[in-house]
């Protein structure tokens, strides 16, 4: 891991889906260059805070959650939610286990391979331009870290350790 290696915080759930439902696309009204990011260059997935229970942006998580459950369907991956919960979801509402999709922190890694505004992929938004992962590490628990929007610098001791990471996964 000699090239560069910035922050990128998303939404919830889509940190959850890049580390473990093989999101292999994020979606942005920009591109990687208009923040200084390239193809090539490693990008630490950040969950941003967790909103509250009772808030319009955890409504608004949970409608994510549902529509990432449906891709993850249509791709043959486990749902672990049953239809009436999976409705409740579609409707912004509490359901039992959501907590698990909405984890904070660095929760992987991946390099950016490509950006194009034509992927086919199950995760691309159209009208977005779609950054392709690949190689995403899921790390073992999330690093704790201040997100921010763009591309961001890691504090030295959580840069470190993404890096401890990545070499023993290489080891």
């Amino acid at each position: 891991m000699t090239a560069p290696i910035r922050g990128l915080t998303l939404t919830h759930p889509w940190a959850y889906c890049v580390a473990h439902a093989a999101k292999d696309v994020e979606n942005r009204r920009w591109p990687p260059a208009r923040q200084g990011g390239r193809v090539g260059m490693f990008l630490a997935i950040h969950g941003g805070v967790v909103p509250g229970k009772n808030s319009g942006k955890r409504e608004e998580a949970r409608l994510d959650l549902a529509a990432a459950l449906e891709i993850m369907e249509r791709l043959g991956q486990p749902v672990p939610f049953t239809p009436e919960q999976r409705l409740a979801l579609s409707m912004g509402l509490y359901v039992a286990g959501e907590e698990r999709y909405f984890t904070p922190g660095i929760v992987a890694v991946a390099q950016l391979a490509a950006v194009t505004q034509a992927s086919t992929s199950a995760w691309a938004a159209r009208g977005q331009y779609h950054w392709l992962l690949e190689d995403v590490l899921t790390l073992p628990e999330p690093i704790p870290h201040k997100g921010a929007q763009g591309l961001w610098p890691l504090e030295p001791e959580k840069l470190t350790k993404v890096r401890a990471a990545w070499k023993a996964r290489d080891a």
